[in-house]
Order: C-alpha cells, then structure tokens, then sequence
C-alpha cells in the first residue's frame, strides 16, 4: 500500500473513526495516505493512536493540516523509481545518490517517485552526457537543494515570529493557529512559488549574460581587438567574512539582520564617494565608481566602520577597467576579477589591482604590494595591493 502499512493496520483506523472508507474503486486519496503515515509515525514514537483520535474528537488536535496547498504539492508519480531509472536510461544508485544530495533518504527501488524526479533525472542525464563529472552534477544538485531549504525555513521562521507568536499571546488556540496557517497558505502557495521562479530566472538571466559576456571580450581579444576607455571606471566587491558560517550556526533571522545592517552601510559609505550600488549578494554586494581613487577609500572607511556598527570584518576588492552596462547591472571581465579578487582578500582587508592602483592617487592612502597573486578562474597571476591609511598623511 502507498502508506506501507498492512491491512490490519488500516482497518484499525477504520474502526477507530480516524479514517473513511469511501466508495468507488479508489476509496482512499492521497490525503488519507498522508493521514496514515503520519498516525503511524505518532504510534512508533510511542502516542497512541486511540488517544489522538480523542483529542481530535474533543477538538484540541486537527490533522487536517496535511490537507494544506503546502502538503501536497509534491505528489507521487504512477511509477516507481527502478521504472524511472529504465525509462530515463540511468542507474539506480545514480537517482539514490540524487536524493541524498537533495537532503532525503535515498528510495527503495520499489518506492513510488515524486512529482519534479523526472525532470531532475533528465536534466542530470544531459549534464552528464555533455560532459559534466558525476560528482559536479550532485554538487550543483546540493547547492540548489541547500538553497530552497533555507527559502523554505526562513518563510516558517517568519511565519512563526511575525503571526503566530502574536495570535498565541492574544489567546488563539493551537488548532486556531493550524487553521490560520492552512488558510493563508491555500492562499500564499502560488504567489510564493512564481515569485521564486521569477526570482531565481532574473538571476539566472545575469549569470548568463555575464557568462556570455566574458566569452565575447576573449574572442575580441584574440582577435587583437582591446578597449581604449581614458577614464575606465571602477569595480568594488563588499563581502561580510563569516556569513555562511552566522547563517549555520545562528539561523537565518540572524543573517538577514547583519545583511540589512550592510546593505545600510556600504550604501551611504558608497555613495558618499559618488559609488553606485549595482548588485546585492546577501553577504555582500558590488559598487561602481567612476574613479578609481574614490573606490578605495569607500573600501577603507566600509571595513573601519564595521566593528561600530557589530559587524563581522568585510573583505573587499576593487579593479579598474572597461564594463558593459545590460538592464541596470554590469559585466565583463572588470566585473569577474574584482570578484574575485574580494574572494581572495583576507578579513578586514581591502586589495586593489594595478589597473586601480595606477589611476588612484589620494595622498592619505598607501598600497602595499602583494606581489602576483593565482586567482580562481583567472588564466594568469594577477598583481594585488593591500589598501592602507598613510598616517605619514
């Protein structure tokens, strides 16, 4: 039986009042499947199945919850997992591994698969066949997986803080506040998953572009072709050290918090020094700055204003060169090595390129070279400084 349990078992529950034989020739639905599991789950960890009913009879525990928009979207596909795998002309252990990166236990060959497993099956069988390592794949599996996650944990989180704990203080009962959140959520449930797709496909639009972006300025440069801007401007990357860390071990309300306190910060330092907040990452975000010069001393006063403010360090990186502006967001290769120069500087660092060096000439700074520096991604060793107040200034 879809639930896993014997007959027995589901008679019980039919005598007990707990479940309704219907008419017809599927008298149970996917919500009495769900009624089952979890009326089994409560009896294994040692409630008794007579005294839920009870409290269900006496009107102080509904279960009427799994019938929520929320609990039901994930239906279960008219074929099992070892039919998938044959269908999809993939392994087993391969859509084993798959759940386990998605956060779940992996399946027995003869569970029924889930609503969105053929379509990450298929997906997964053509990154691998254009040439992606198995183990690749599951990584981006995870990263996506991990992602939605903490989506969903913060939209409970919220909903717990912000409405529930109110209604409890002002007298709502556990059964009112079940009610509430079912009724809210039938409503919710569509604006909050197209807002998640669109959300994650404007994102996905930026990534790609830059991608494709950088893939053009390389074909320019083999052909000889290089640009000639007299006054490029610059790029600034502002990422908080630690954040993935706070979010682990304090929780995402915690890292929503410090990344607003951010966001306030680096806009007002940023645009005191006539900067442009063009991208927020959560942990950070991107600037650009017409003069190099200015650049660097936003990214001086940003991580001395940190710790006021009980910040973690920032680390920041800044290079100068030509940008391509597309639909209020910039990229190129200015763009992908400021990144990744911010990736490579330590806490409370500030590290700058030669490029912004060479154009920045505010007497009250002093660079200290770090030398040639391998950075991820980037072909050659590229020439970093480390951004200091000159108190000889």
């Amino acid at each position: 039986m879809q639930a896993e349990v014997d007959a027995g078992y589901v008679r019980r529950l039919i005598e007990l009042g707990a479940l309704d034989h219907g008419a017809g020739p599927e008298p149970y639905g996917p919500s009495d499947v769900r009624r089952v599991q979890l009326l089994r789950s409560w009896e294994d960890a040692g409630f008794s199945v007579e005294a839920v009913v009870d409290l269900v009879r006496a009107g102080e525990l509904a279960i009427s919850w799994l019938d929520a928009p929320v609990m039901t979207q994930a239906k279960r596909l008219d074929l099992t997992y070892e039919q998938l795998c044959r269908e999809e002309n993939v392994p087993l252990p391969l859509v084993q591994d798959l759940q386990e990166a998605l956060g779940f236990a992996p399946p027995d060959p003869h569970d029924r698969a889930r609503g969105g497993d053929r379509e990450l099956v298929a997906l997964v069988r053509m990154l691998l066949a254009a040439g992606a390592a198995q183990a690749s794949v599951l990584g981006l599996v995870r990263v996506h997986a991990d992602s939605l996650r903490r989506v969903a944990t913060a939209e409970s989180e919220l909903w717990e803080s912000e409405i529930e704990r109110p209604l409890r203080r002002s007298g709502r009962s556990e059964q009112e506040l079940l009610d509430d959140g079912a009724q809210f959520g039938e409503r919710a449930i569509d604006y909050i998953e197209r807002a998640v797709l669109g959300i994650f496909r404007r994102h996905r639009e930026h990534v790609w572009i830059e991608h494709r972006i950088s893939h053009a300025e390389v074909a320019l440069e083999r052909a000889g072709l290089h640009p000639r801007i007299p006054r490029p401007p610059a790029i600034c990357f502002v990422d908080l050290t630690g954040y993935t860390r706070i979010t682990e071990e304090r929780g995402d309300e915690v890292a929503a918090q410090l990344a607003t306190s951010l966001a306030s910060l680096v806009k007002d330092i940023s645009r005191r020094h006539d900067g442009r907040p063009i991208r927020w990452l959560g942990d950070g975000g991107m600037f650009h700055f017409k003069e190099p010069g200015a650049a660097v001393l936003s990214g001086l006063d940003m991580v001395e204003s940190a710790p006021a403010v009980r910040l973690p360090p920032m680390h920041i990186g800044i290079h100068t060169g030509p940008v391509i502006f597309q639909d209020g967001d910039v990229y190129g290769r200015t763009v992908n090595l400021a990144a990744r120069i911010a990736s490579y500087a330590e806490a409370g660092q500030v590290l700058a390129s030669d490029e912004t060096v060479g154009r920045s000439s505010d007497h009250g700074v002093r660079f200290e070279p770090l030398g040639p520096v391998t950075l991820k991604g980037i072909s050659r060793p590229v020439t970093l400084h480390r951004v200091v107040r000159d108190s000889r200034g």
